[in-house]
C-alpha cells in the first residue's frame, strides 16, 4: 500500500508534528535521530552583505524534559520541504557583492593619503601639473613581499616590487622593513637606493601619522645604512633630510647633513635653498610653529652664517648655509635677507644692501618680464631697493631703515601699509631730505587708524557733529563685554610680524610672480 503524502495544510502539519514528538518522549530515553538532529543553518544574503549564522542550541545548557525550539528551516528539512538551492544562490550573491566591497575602504584611506599638495589657486597656477599614482590596492603582506622580492629575477622586476611596497608604506617602521629585507643582499640594495622617488612620497606620506622628527630619524636611518654599504646616496635625499632638519629645528641634523653635501660636492639649486629657507618658521602669522616649536635665535644664526668649530677651516670648506649663496641671483639673495632680517640681524642686512649696491643687477637695471598691471615700471633694481627697505624694517633698525630709504628713489606712499606704520613709530630718524608731504599725510592717517583700534577695543565710536570738529563717541557694544574682552590673555592690538612664525611663506603669493621674474633688456 502506497504511503499517506503528508497534509498541504499548516494546521495538520503542526498536529502531526506534535504527536510525532509525544510519541518520542513516551519512552525513558530520549530518541535522537538523524532526522532530529539540530544543524546549523547559514543564510547569505546580497543585501546583508555578510553571513548570518543562527546559534546552535547547546544540549548542556538544556534539561530532558524541556524541548528543543526548532526553527523554521529545520522543520522544513524534516518534513523534506526544505530545497537548497535558494540558500545556495543567496550564497552566491552574496559572495559576489563582499568581493567587489573588498577594497572599498582601502580606497577610500589611499585617496586621503596622497603626500602632494593640491595646486592652489591663481593666475601662476593655472597651468596643469602631473599628479603622480598612488597605490589604491590592498596592503601587500610582509611575507609576501619577502616572498616576490625574492622570486623577482632582473633589475626590473626587483625594482617594481619595491616600488610597489613602498607605496604602501605610512609609518617609518614599514619603510625601515622594506629597507632591511632589501639591503640583505648586494643587487636588491643597489637597486633600492636608486628609488629614491618612492622612498621621497613613503616618507612625505609618514607625516601623517607620525612627527616630523620621527621621519627624519627614519631618513637619517636609511641615509646611514646606505653610506655603510658603500652605496650612493641621491642629492635628493640629503636635500630632503635637509628640509626636515630644519622643519624639526634640529640643529645636528643641519650640521651633518650641510657637511655632507658640501663634502660630497653638491651645491644647493635656488628652489632647494630658497625652501630650506621656508622651513625656518619665519612667515606671517602661520600655524607651522604648533606642529614643530620655534628655532632658538642663536642656533639658527649658526646655521645661517657658521659653525663655531668650523671658524678655523678655509673658507671653501665652511659648509653653513650662507656658504652656499649665489648673490648674482636674486633667488637666492631676497630669501637670505628676508631670514636675516626676521632674526634681527641688521647689521648683516646692512652689509647685504652695501654688497647690493654694486651688483650689475642695481647698477645695470633691467626691465621685469611679468604680467601685471603696474609692471611697466618695475625694475630689477626697484625690487632690489623696496625688498632691503622691508626687510630692514622687518629687523627692528628703524634709524638704518629710514637711511636707506633715503638713498633710493621709492616714494614714501608706494609702501606696504605695515612698513609705513613701522617706519613711522619712529619719525625722529626721518632725514630732513626725506620728510615730504606724503610722509605727513601718513602720519596722520596712522593716527586715525590707531584711534579707530582703541576705539573698536573700548566699543565706542566718533560720531562728528558741526563742521568745528567736534562730535561724540556713541555706544557700539555692552561696556562689560567690551572690558571682558580686553581682559583675555590672547587679545592683541595689532598682529605680530617678524621672528619666528612658520607656515606662512616669507613671499605672499600676490607677490611670488614679482619675485620669480625674469629680467629683460636693459630699462
Amino acid at each position: 500500500m502506497a504511503a499517506r503524502r503528508p497534509s498541504v495544510c499548516l494546521f495538520c502539519q503542526s498536529r502531526q508534528l506534535a504527536l510525532s514528538k509525544r510519541t518520542a518522549h513516551s519512552t525513558k530515553r530520549r530518541l535522537t535521530t538523524i532526522s532530529r538532529r539540530q544543524l546549523e543553518a547559514i543564510a547569505l544574503r546580497p543585501e546583508d552583505d555578510g553571513f548570518l549564522l543562527s546559534e546552535k542550541e547547546r544540549a548542556g545548557e538544556q534539561s530532558e524534559d524541556e524541548e528543543p525550539l526548532l526553527s523554521a528551516v529545520d522543520a522544513r528539512r524534516q518534513w523534506k520541504l526544505y530545497n537548497p538551492i535558494d540558500e545556495l544562490r543567496e550564497a552566491a550573491l552574496g559572495f559576489d557583492a563582499l568581493v567587489k566591497r573588498r577594497d572599498l575602504r582601502l580606497e577610500v584611506l589611499r585617496s586621503l593619503s596622497n603626500p602632494w599638495p593640491q595646486v592652489p589657486a591663481g593666475r601662476q597656477h593655472t597651468m596643469n601639473k602631473p599628479v603622480l599614482p598612488e597605490a589604491k590596492a590592498a596592503v601587500i603582506p610582509h611575507t609576501t613581499f619577502r616572498q616576490r622580492l625574492r622570486d623577482a629575477l632582473g633589475p626590473k622586476p626587483v625594482r617594481q616590487v619595491l616600488r610597489q611596497q613602498l607605496l604602501r608604506c605610512e609609518y617609518p617602521k614599514e619603510i625601515l622593513r622594506v629597507v632591511a629585507v632589501a639591503m640583505q643582499h648586494r643587487a636588491s640594495a643597489k637597486h633600492l637606493a636608486v628609488l629614491f622617488e618612492p622612498l621621497m612620497r613613503a616618507l612625505y606620506r609618514c607625516r601623517q601619522n607620525v612627527s616630523d622628527p620621527e621621519v627624519l630619524r627614519c631618513l637619517n636611518t636609511i641615509i646611514m645604512r646606505f653610506r655603510y654599504a658603500d652605496l650612493e646616496v641621491q642629492p635628493q635625499l640629503l636635500y630632503m633630510a635637509l628640509k626636515f632638519a630644519a622643519r624639526s629645528r634640529s640643529l645636528p641634523a643641519m650640521k651633518k647633513f650641510l657637511a655632507m653635501i658640501r663634502g660630497d660636492g653638491l651645491k644647493l639649486s635656488s628652489n632647494v635653498f630658497r625652501s630650506i629657507i621656508a622651513k625656518f618658521s619665519i612667515g606671517h602669522r602661520g600655524l607651522g610653529e604648533i606642529r614643530n616649536g620655534r628655532w632658538k635665535r642663536q642656533d639658527l644664526m649658526q646655521v645661517l652664517t657658521g659653525f663655531p668649530d668650523c671658524a678655523d677651516l678655509p673658507s671653501d670648506q665652511h659648509y653653513h648655509l650662507g656658504s652656499f649663496l649665489f648673490r648674482d641671483d636674486w633667488q637666492y639673495l631676497h630669501g637670505w635677507v628676508a631670514v636675516l632680517g626676521r632674526c634681527r640681524a641688521s647689521e648683516l642686512v646692512w652689509e647685504e644692501w652695501e654688497l647690493w649696491k654694486h651688483t650689475k643687477a642695481s647698477t645695470e637695471p633691467r626691465k621685469l618680464l611679468i604680467k601685471e598691471a603696474n609692471a611697466a615700471a618695475m625694475t630689477s633694481k626697484l625690487r632690489g631697493d623696496i625688498w632691503f627697505v622691508e626687510q630692514q624694517t622687518h629687523s627692528g633698525d628703524l634709524k638704518r631703515a629710514w637711511q636707506l630709504l633715503s638713498e633710493t628713489s621709492i616714494p614714501f606712499s608706494s609702501l606696504k601699509m605695515r612698513i609705513k606704520d613701522k617706519l613711522l613709530e619712529e619719525p625722529e630718524y626721518c632725514p630732513p631730505a626725506a620728510w615730504t608731504e606724503d610722509v605727513r599725510n601718513e602720519m596722520v592717517q596712522k593716527y586715525d587708524r590707531e584711534l579707530s583700534r582703541v576705539e573698536q577695543a573700548l566699543g565706542v565710536k566718533w560720531t562728528p557733529g558741526a563742521e568745528d570738529g567736534s562730535g561724540d563717541h556713541t555706544l557700539t557694544m555692552d561696556q562689560e563685554e567690551a572690558l571682558d574682552k580686553l581682559g583675555e590673555r590672547r587679545w592683541r592690538s595689532d598682529d605680530a610680524y617678524g621672528y619666528p612664525w612658520e607656515t606662512d611663506p616669507i613671499v605672499p603669493e600676490n607677490e611670488r610672480g614679482l619675485h620669480d621674474a625674469e629680467e629683460g633688456s636693459t630699462a
